[in-house]
């Protein structure tokens, strides 16, 4: 259970990279944060100060402009993961009740009488930002992987015939429904995180990960194509698209075509089956 949650948490989330997603997004949360204000006036908003929709809404537009294009340009991360989102989001709101306390908080005698108002700003906040803020990432995820599975369809009838093995690695998940089915010339190579493996696949131009709930032992009784072979206990590689291994005390370094950056071991364990399965071709040493 702990493992699994490691893993959603070190889930990336590609959705906020370019800037029209993050106009979207910011677009997203002004509509909605009008919509609500002005015409259903959620969670007894009519009682924080009529006069301060607009402001609420210019407050929280500025923020998340400054958030998401010159903060998080110099500071954030290129890319969020799960573990990451959540302390930016929280940020982001307290930024937004800072703002709006200084520009419309009636005068405070005491620290305790500020402290109490930031955080009753802070929570109103988060009622109306956190709630688009979760359908926009959620049509986003949608959004992706509809379009992910459009390219997937469209290259396997455009790729029939290409490099590897064109037969279907099928997995199936609880139920025995299928959560994945790819070719093998599609496949890069597979990690295991905890109770799941990680399967990194293409799609035309595009790198995939997807999660599966099953172990290496239930692999190898799937995968029937014998240049996806186990290296290591936590890697197992399609050595169709292995650029160069480099020898390394242990065993040797493998690096994948299409993800240069990743560095796949070769344990010694498995070096001996490995040499000669790549016999053929030439290794760097």
């Amino acid at each position: 259970m702990r493992k699994r949650i490691e893993a959603i948490l070190k889930q990336e989330i590609p959705y906020l990279d370019s800037p029209g997603s993050k106009l979207l997004l910011i677009g997203f949360i002004s509509l909605y944060s009008f919509i609500f204000i002005n015409i259903y006036a959620p969670y007894n908003i009519n009682k924080w100060g009529e006069n301060y929709y607009w402001e609420f809404i210019l407050i929280g537009f500025s923020v998340l402009i400054f958030t998401q294009f010159i903060l998080r340009t110099i500071f954030g991360p290129k890319r969020f993961k799960i573990y990451s989102l959540l302390p930016w989001g929280l940020m982001e709101m307290g930024l937004m009740a800072i703002i709006f306390e200084i520009a419309y908080s009636p005068p405070m005698r005491t620290l305790q009488e500020q402290i109490s108002e930031f955080l009753l700003t802070f929570w109103q906040i988060g009622l109306v930002v956190v709630v688009p803020y979760t359908l926009f990432l959620w049509y986003a995820q949608i959004k992706q992987k509809l379009s992910s599975f459009k390219e997937e369809i469209q290259y396997n009838i455009k790729n029939t015939g290409t490099e590897g093995n064109s037969e279907l690695l099928i997995l199936h998940g609880e139920n025995n429904k299928v959560v994945l089915a790819i070719k093998y010339n599609q496949l890069l190579y597979i990690k295991s995180a905890g109770n799941y493996l990680e399967l990194f696949y293409f799609t035309g131009e595009k790198i995939n990960k997807e999660l599966i709930r099953m172990s290496f032992k239930e692999l190898d009784e799937i995968i029937s194509d014998p240049k996806v072979i186990r290296v290591h206990r936590s890697y197992m590689v399609n050595t169709v698209y292995i650029n160069s291994a480099k020898k390394t005390k242990k065993g040797y370094a493998l690096n994948i075509q299409y993800i240069p950056e990743e560095k796949i071991p070769v344990s010694f364990g498995y070096k001996t089956e490995f040499e000669k399965i790549l016999q053929p071709k030439k290794m760097s040493h």
